[in-house]
């Protein structure tokens, strides 16, 4: 369906009303805060709230009925509802980002996913019950990427909008879960239970994984797939990668700000994690300029023989199962942002928000971070109980205690 007049009016008006958010001092001055605070110069923490996940309880209703034309439309409307109705420190961009992708399918064995109730539950298909009968199924990975579609999503961005907002091509950082990898094709059961009985085969399992992703890395600089992620670019999980740190120089896998987390090891020792995974994570991350690490796992159990031991580590996750007196030890006066992300109880279980149980448990986290460089980002608030001013109010919250408490 070709985007009509009408449409084009409307989506002009949007990117005039989400540059003049981008131009506004506040904006700018994120801006700088971001950079200074990514490259360990500011001792002021940022707050964000990913959205997504609650999103419908604050979308606005879609006008346009083209597909080209409602595509433009919401991506514009996140960042005008996320400024007017979260405003948190997020940036809102002076361009209009179309973001390249790539996938990759793990020993060339597409995942079969069952979900429960929409995102929020699903289960996986096992193709691997029993790893040495099954070994015989793991071939090799195969992978791509949407470079021709983005172009012609940018093209007719251009078309559209592009005297007003500029238009960019953008990619996020590479995103290396090889554990999740694994859990894909096999149980949680079988993973553990491979590890004890076939050791030397689940080796063998690791090396042909990390060392398919690496060359689907590879292939990707070689096609000039990267674009240098060091301004207003999404990295997981959570953050942001403004740095003046990494070069702008394109296509170059070590110029990248990448992401790595393990949450699916949670429940083996640090001696299997530094036998079975560790080496093949630090392969992956050592092909990268930055990388952030961790989503959900407590970090503190293989943070001293592992985590620790990346050598372009920024970011490492302090989730709601962390023990956050541990990790602001570990990390007081050091180069690795303590990258909080707060228990999603305080903000969506309650009916009626609870802002002294909310307060208290942001507290907490500003005295166990005391002399670390702390972040926090709220993730996986799945609603907001019907208040759409829940996620602004939160912001507002932790920033008081920020004020008063953090120094």
């Amino acid at each position: 369906m070709v985007i009509s007049q009408k449409e084009r009016e409307y989506l002009r008006n949007l990117a005039k009303k989400q540059l003049e958010y981008a131009n506004t001092p506040e904006n700018k001055q994120r801006q700088a805060n971001w950079y200074a605070h990514n490259d360990l110069q500011r001792n002021q923490p940022m707050v964000t709230i990913e959205d997504v996940t609650f999103f419908q309880e604050l979308a606005r209703p879609l006008t346009c009925e083209s597909d080209e034309a409602r595509q433009i439309e919401e991506n514009i409307l996140n960042y005008i509802i996320g400024r007017e109705d979260v405003d948190d420190d997020r940036v809102t961009p002076d361009f209009y980002g179309v973001y390249r992708y790539a996938w990759f399918t793990p020993y060339g064995i597409e995942a079969k996913r069952h979900e429960e109730k929409g995102r929020l539950a699903y289960t996986f298909a096992h193709h691997i019950n029993d790893l040495e009968t099954d070994f015989y199924k793991l071939g090799k990975s195969t992978w791509g990427n949407n470079m021709e579609e983005a172009s012609k999503a940018a093209d007719i961005a251009t078309d559209v909008i592009g005297d007003i907002l500029p238009i960019r091509l953008l990619t996020s950082g590479p995103y290396g879960s090889l554990a999740h990898r694994i859990i894909c094709l096999m149980s949680m059961e079988t993973m553990l239970f491979s590890m004890m009985d076939y050791p030397e085969l689940f080796h063998k399992t690791m090396e042909m994984l990390t060392s398919d992703y690496i060359e689907h890395l590879q292939s990707l600089e070689q096609d000039k797939f990267f674009i240098a992620n060091n301004s207003n670019q999404r990295v997981p999980m959570g953050t942001y990668s403004f740095t003046n740190q990494l070069p702008s120089q394109p296509g170059i896998l070590k110029n990248m700000w990448g992401f790595l987390d393990a949450q699916e090891c949670v429940g083996i020792s640090c001696d299997m994690f530094n036998t079975f995974f560790f080496p093949y994570y630090k392969r992956v991350a050592d092909l990268l300029g930055i990388v952030n690490y961790g989503c959900c796992e407590p970090v503190h159990d293989f943070w001293d023989e592992c985590i620790s031991k990346f050598t372009n580590l920024r970011k490492v996750s302090i989730s709601a199962w962390c023990d956050e007196d541990f990790m602001g030890n570990k990390l007081r006066g050091g180069n690795v942002i303590y990258h909080r992300k707060p228990s999603p109880n305080v903000v969506c279980v309650d009916k009626a928000f609870d802002e002294e149980k909310f307060v208290t448990h942001i507290k907490a986290t500003l005295k166990a971070a005391e002399g670390c460089k702390l972040e926090f980002s709220f993730r996986d608030v799945y609603s907001l109980q019907g208040d759409k001013y829940r996620a602004k109010r939160c912001v507002e919250l932790t920033k008081q205690q920020i004020e008063k408490y953090w120094s």
